[in-house]
């Protein structure tokens, strides 16, 4: 059926004790594969352009930094000024051209999450992330840091000063007692804001306003985020006990302010290569085996 191997560490460890669950993946992501196709083709037809997301990073980057615009609404910016800063180089390109090196770059992040994978499991997964990569959001970088996150704790920095609830993965390491790890993915966090902080203090202000002005994220209702909230952190806290870094990949989705199409389930592409992961014994673990 395609399962992982048992030499391919947590996967075939994961595969051999649910068999089932894996089996069940195999059957349920072609048809989604096939929805996510339907869903891209639909939001193209139906007048929407190629883009239309990383366009309002364009804007927010080529000097009309704004948080005039609530989310949802054309061309609305929703992170952080460093984000804005960080793309600039790429931003005094045209837009037709920042657009396509958008595509561009989200296509060959997609293609290294899938690449550990047979054919019939990286070819529906790959399809998954279509609508992510026609509206050209940051989802499959999220999924990127996801997997990154996991040897180098900075890369969550990226996640808090986007889609700041999605930065829940970076939980996994205090569940673990690994304070270092911690404090490494929070001191790089903090140092990048202090840095652009300085430069642009006024842009900083007007971001904290607008967060929490939708706090409760949208077009959620605010319990319906608050309790996703909780859910993925459980998911994370459990992922840690267990050694199952995949379960990071759907906290991430559920802590995601906005849940409302398609496009944010596209972080579950970093699952196939959180499966690979080998977490280092949690700190409870190591004085265990010291004691034993």
């Amino acid at each position: 059926m395609g399962l992982p191997r048992p030499g391919w560490g947590p996967a075939g460890v994961f595969a051999r004790d649910f068999p089932m669950v894996a089996r069940s993946a195999l059957i349920l992501v072609w048809p989604l594969a096939l929805v996510a196709v339907f869903v891209s083709v639909r939001h193209l037809v139906t007048g929407n352009p190629i883009g239309q997301d990383s366009h309002a990073y364009w804007l927010a980057a080529h000097g009309n930094l704004s948080y005039g615009e609530a989310p949802g609404q054309r061309d609305a910016y929703l992170y952080s000024p460093a984000f804005a800063a960080a793309i600039k180089p790429f931003a005094l390109l045209p837009w037709p051209l920042f657009c396509a090196a958008w595509f561009g770059i989200e296509s060959a992040v997609v293609v290294w999450l899938v690449r550990p994978l047979r054919a019939r499991w990286a070819i529906p997964v790959a399809m998954l992330c279509i609508p992510e990569l026609v509206v050209g959001n940051i989802y499959i970088l999220l999924a990127a840091t996801a997997v990154i996150g996991m040897r180098m704790p900075a890369a969550w920095s990226f996640a808090i000063l986007t889609k700041v609830t999605t930065g829940v993965g970076l939980l996994w390491f205090a569940a673990r007692g690994d304070w270092k790890h911690v404090i490494q993915g929070a001191g790089a966090t903090l140092l990048i804001f202090a840095i652009f902080y300085t430069v642009d203090p006024t842009a900083w202000s007007a971001w904290a306003k607008f967060l929490l002005l939708n706090r409760n994220g949208t077009p959620d209702s605010g319990i319906g985020f608050m309790a996703r909230s909780i859910v993925a952190v459980v998911l994370v806290v459990v992922g840690a006990r267990k050694q199952w870094a995949f379960l990071v990949a759907p906290a991430m989705v559920l802590a995601s302010p906005v849940l409302v199409s398609f496009v944010p389930w596209t972080i579950l592409a970093a699952i196939p290569r959180l499966l690979l992961e080998r977490p280092a014994p949690s700190r409870s673990a190591r004085v265990h085996a010291r004691k034993g």
